[in-house]
């Protein structure tokens, strides 16, 4: 049995003890301390643990202090999280221990908790304090089997002194080093966020702030997705994008680029898993006058249980003569609108939720057609998911259904996607403009809209399409014609006519712009290239005209511009 006999909860705030029990003053993360004498000291990633070992009477006593995390806003909902993640986890303690809390001069509110455990057959007691106040919260767990270590662990909490200031702190090691984490395929934890993994990207966790940036990022060029401390807020959508505006620029040490209005709203909705958010975009410059650099920012504000989350993604505006900031690379901008619309919360309830895939199947697939639209018949494509998703729009996405995480393409085209309802044979579209009423007959599809009806014909798979032949543009290419060659055997070789077709010569980011080969595959109306050098490229491809028995057609259409090449 353990030693030490603890009937309550007692607040290690009280006792005075002699200094000579103690070592040097150390600071590990937002806490500057004194450690106890004669403990033995391990850093770990994100924590700093102090053990001692009495090998003659068997007693032990292990301290940890953890790296500070975005507080809920209340100390008692710290503690609750805390409590779960430290004790409750892996100690398998009691759920709801006796607290007490206090209220120390700098203002930092302090809740401790304490229960008896039993690991591997050695009893013990562990004794958590959280510290909560101005945005943060950091935690100190004790676990011990002799009171007689108590009058040092409480001097350790009553010298310690925590960091009030909103600057990153880097998480450190014991060389005093930023602990380093590789994003590439675990999802990370920051406050009550679930963060999805960004692979190819370095996370780096702070105090305040958990920030990613590309491994790959050019010499010179700056963009990192920065995760905000939450706060409590009740206030409108709006407010919250200005409180938070305001709040990235304080933590970049930064101003507004320009009089007036220093961000543009580019949205504001509820998302498919049922919070509220709002996006904004602007610039910004670093305080000071010898920096005549513009910041591009995109700011990322969700509102949940009476707070808000946020996500700042900032970049040097020096890509093309300062038009742009790396944000335009495509391959960035994808992985943050799809990390951010994926994000989680331990304190939400999602709902249940399955991506949309294509099928070739009874209503499920893809249909054209022409509909009325502004007194002109208009070409026009729908396409039946299983999942109760539906696309409907005059023009495929910009690169094809492949991989496409639909309920992220949903929130980025709002306007082009919905759901639908159908039942012995009729049903109805809902899309964010309205209702459209929709009925099967035999393999084609009826549509109405503006009280007229239209048929929709069935487009069949072209899933593993195969190609021969050397295609190429008519028209004047400045004496040289663009071309792509196929071979049946699944390969290709690019001599410029996939940067035609990628409609992207204006980009500073376009993939295509060198010639180059690798290999080709069909798949859910999507033609895929992947070049021997790593880049990948994506091309709308229907099938019109195509037929699987002719892998030389004349010609073939592709890209969501419905662009012919020509054999030659």
């Amino acid at each position: 049995m353990c030693k030490i006999i603890i009937p309550a909860v007692k607040l290690f705030l009280l006792l005075v003890i002699s200094s000579n029990c103690f070592s040097q003053t150390e600071t590990f993360d937002i806490a500057t301390y004194t450690p106890p004498k004669d403990f033995k000291k391990d850093s770990k990633q994100g924590v700093v643990i102090y053990t001692h070992v009495n090998t003659t009477t068997g007693s032990f006593c292990v301290i940890a202090i953890y790296v500070s995390s975005a507080s809920a806003g209340d100390e008692q909902k710290d503690f609750i999280n805390e409590w779960k993640d430290l004790v409750i986890t892996p100690y398998k303690a009691e759920a709801n221990p006796k607290t007490e809390t206090q209220t120390n001069a700098d203002g930092w509110k302090a809740v401790t908790g304490a229960a008896p455990v039993k690991q591997d057959g050695i009893d013990s007691y562990v004794v958590l304090t959280v510290f909560s106040g101005f945005g943060k919260t950091t935690s100190v767990l004790v676990n011990l089997n002799d009171q007689a270590y108590l009058p040092q662990v409480d001097s350790l909490l009553q010298i310690m002194k925590l960091d009030k200031t909103s600057s990153p702190v880097a998480v450190t090691n014991e060389n005093n080093n930023p602990i380093i984490n590789q994003s590439n395929g675990s999802t990370e934890k920051y406050g009550h966020m679930l963060l999805p993994p960004l692979k190819g990207w370095t996370l780096k966790k702070y105090s305040n702030a958990a920030i990613f940036t590309p491994n790959d990022l050019l010499t010179g060029q700056t963009l990192e997705v920065r995760i905000m401390g939450s706060k409590p807020f009740t206030g409108t959508m709006q407010q919250a994008l200005a409180e938070s505006w305001n709040d990235a620029l304080k933590d970049l040490d930064a101003k507004k680029a320009y009089d007036g209005a220093p961000y543009d709203i580019i949205t504001e909705k509820t998302s498919y898993k049922g919070w509220d958010y709002i996006r904004g975009r602007g610039t910004f410059k670093a305080n000071g006058n010898d920096d005549i650099s513009r910041y591009d920012m995109h700011l990322f504000v969700v509102k949940l249980n009476n707070r808000i989350e946020r996500i700042a993604v900032w970049g040097l505006m020096n890509v093309n003569h300062g038009d742009y900031s790396p944000w335009v690379n495509p391959l960035y901008q994808q992985a943050i609108e799809e990390f951010f619309y994926t994000i989680k919360f331990d304190d939400w309830k999602e709902p249940i939720l399955t991506n949309g895939t294509i099928k070739d199947e009874g209503i499920f697939g893809l249909y054209e057609g022409l509909k009325l639209s502004g007194g002109r018949l208009d070409g026009a494509y729908t396409m039946f998911f299983p999942n109760g998703q539906i696309f409907n729009g005059p023009k495929f996405p910009l690169h094809g259904f492949y991989g496409m995480n639909t309920w992220v393409e949903a929130e980025l085209s709002t306007r082009y996607w919905g759901t639908y309802t159908l039942q012995n044979g009729k049903g109805m579209i809902k899309m964010g403009y309205g209702n459209i009423p929709i009925k099967v007959s035999g393999k084609d599809l009826i549509v109405t809209t503006q009280n007229t009806e239209h048929k929709y014909a069935k487009v069949p798979s072209v899933d593993g399409a195969l190609f021969n032949g050397t295609y190429g543009f008519t028209g004047d290419f400045g004496g040289k014609n663009p071309t792509v060659k196929f071979t049946p055997d699944g390969k290709f070789i690019d001599y410029g006519g996939l940067d035609v077709l990628h409609h992207a010569t204006m980009d500073p980011f376009d993939i295509t712009e060198k010639p180059g080969s690798g290999t080709y595959k069909v798949k859910d109306f999507t033609l895929i290239f992947n070049y021997t050098d790593g880049r990948h490229l994506q091309l709308v491809f229907m099938g019109e005209g195509y037929d699987k028995k002719n892998p030389s057609p004349a010609t073939l259409t592709l890209s969501f511009n419905n662009d012919t090449i020509y054999k030659k």
